[in-house]
Protein backbone atom coordinates (compact mmCIF):
# COMPACT_ATOMS: atom_id res chain seq x y z
CA UNK A 1 0.00 0.00 0.00
CA UNK A 2 2.95 2.38 0.23
CA UNK A 3 5.52 3.32 -2.39
CA UNK A 4 9.30 2.35 -1.15
CA UNK A 5 10.48 5.46 0.11
CA UNK A 6 7.34 6.17 2.61
CA UNK A 7 8.29 2.48 3.99
CA UNK A 8 11.47 3.69 5.05
CA UNK A 9 10.30 6.78 6.90
CA UNK A 10 7.67 5.14 8.42
CA UNK A 11 8.24 3.06 12.11
CA UNK A 12 7.59 -0.31 12.73
CA UNK A 13 4.18 -0.45 14.29
CA UNK A 14 3.24 1.90 11.45
CA UNK A 15 3.74 -1.05 8.66
CA UNK A 16 2.54 -3.93 10.94
CA UNK A 17 -1.36 -2.15 10.56
CA UNK A 18 -0.95 -1.13 7.08
CA UNK A 19 0.53 -4.66 6.30
CA UNK A 20 -2.81 -5.90 8.39
CA UNK A 21 -5.25 -3.41 7.31
CA UNK A 22 -4.18 -4.77 3.72
CA UNK A 23 -4.53 -8.47 5.22
CA UNK A 24 -7.86 -7.53 6.31
CA UNK A 25 -9.20 -6.14 2.99
CA UNK A 26 -8.28 -9.33 1.65
CA UNK A 27 -10.80 -11.07 3.91
CA UNK A 28 -13.44 -8.97 2.89
CA UNK A 29 -12.94 -8.07 6.66
CA UNK A 30 -14.48 -4.09 7.05
CA UNK A 31 -12.49 -3.06 9.92
CA UNK A 32 -10.17 -5.43 12.35
CA UNK A 33 -10.28 -5.35 15.67
CA UNK A 34 -7.83 -3.46 17.57
CA UNK A 35 -6.53 -4.31 20.72
CA UNK A 36 -8.11 -1.23 23.34
CA UNK A 37 -5.91 -1.01 26.76
CA UNK A 38 -7.75 -0.50 30.18
CA UNK A 39 -8.11 3.31 31.07
CA UNK A 40 -6.42 2.27 34.03
CA UNK A 41 -3.20 0.03 34.62
CA UNK A 42 -3.05 -1.32 38.51
CA UNK A 43 0.18 -2.98 39.89
CA UNK A 44 0.23 -4.58 43.41
CA UNK A 45 -3.32 -2.90 44.29
CA UNK A 46 -1.70 0.46 43.49
CA UNK A 47 -2.85 2.63 40.40
CA UNK A 48 0.50 3.77 37.93
CA UNK A 49 0.66 6.82 36.51
CA UNK A 50 2.95 5.88 34.00
CA UNK A 51 3.93 2.84 32.96
CA UNK A 52 7.51 2.71 32.20
CA UNK A 53 10.44 -0.16 32.01
CA UNK A 54 12.86 0.77 34.33
CA UNK A 55 16.55 -1.05 33.35
CA UNK A 56 14.96 -2.40 30.28
CA UNK A 57 17.41 -2.70 27.47
CA UNK A 58 16.53 -2.89 23.56
CA UNK A 59 19.39 -3.46 21.66
CA UNK A 60 19.36 -2.92 17.25
CA UNK A 61 22.69 -4.07 15.67
CA UNK A 62 21.12 -3.33 12.31
CA UNK A 63 17.85 -1.56 11.46
CA UNK A 64 15.96 -0.98 8.10
CA UNK A 65 13.97 -2.52 5.27
CA UNK A 66 16.15 -4.51 3.28
CA UNK A 67 15.02 -3.95 -0.35
CA UNK A 68 15.59 -6.13 -3.36
CA UNK A 69 16.78 -3.19 -5.62
CA UNK A 70 19.67 -1.97 -3.69
CA UNK A 71 22.43 -4.00 -3.06
CA UNK A 72 23.61 -4.90 0.36
CA UNK A 73 26.36 -6.94 2.13
CA UNK A 74 25.30 -8.95 4.79
CA UNK A 75 28.26 -10.11 7.31
CA UNK A 76 27.62 -13.45 7.97
CA UNK A 77 29.60 -15.70 10.39
CA UNK A 78 29.86 -19.30 9.75
CA UNK A 79 31.43 -19.53 13.67
CA UNK A 80 27.87 -17.87 14.79
CA UNK A 81 25.73 -20.60 13.07
CA UNK A 82 27.55 -23.32 14.05
CA UNK A 83 27.23 -22.43 17.79
CA UNK A 84 23.41 -22.28 17.27
CA UNK A 85 23.55 -25.28 15.60
CA UNK A 86 25.85 -26.89 18.50
CA UNK A 87 23.80 -25.64 21.09
CA UNK A 88 20.31 -26.56 19.92
CA UNK A 89 19.21 -28.77 22.68
CA UNK A 90 20.27 -26.65 25.55
CA UNK A 91 18.38 -23.59 23.61
CA UNK A 92 15.24 -25.48 23.07
CA UNK A 93 15.22 -27.08 26.42
CA UNK A 94 15.33 -23.31 27.97
CA UNK A 95 12.31 -22.28 25.73
CA UNK A 96 10.79 -25.24 26.75
CA UNK A 97 11.12 -26.04 30.41
CA UNK A 98 11.83 -21.79 31.52
CA UNK A 99 9.93 -19.74 28.89
CA UNK A 100 7.51 -22.31 28.54
CA UNK A 101 6.83 -23.98 31.85
CA UNK A 102 6.50 -27.27 30.63
CA UNK A 103 8.64 -30.47 30.83
CA UNK A 104 10.83 -31.47 27.60
CA UNK A 105 9.22 -35.26 28.20
CA UNK A 106 6.21 -34.04 27.45
CA UNK A 107 7.13 -32.61 24.11
CA UNK A 108 6.32 -35.65 21.45
CA UNK A 109 7.72 -34.33 19.00
CA UNK A 110 10.51 -33.01 19.80
CA UNK A 111 13.24 -34.47 17.28
CA UNK A 112 11.31 -33.25 14.37
CA UNK A 113 11.12 -29.47 16.17
CA UNK A 114 15.41 -30.16 16.54
CA UNK A 115 15.96 -31.17 12.80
Amino acid sequence: PMGPEDVLCKGSGTLCEALLMVQACSKNIICPNKQKDPLAKFHNGHLLEAETYIGGKVECLETGVYRSDIEYDFDLKPHAFQMLIDNIDRDLTFAIEVELGSEKSKVTNYDEIRS
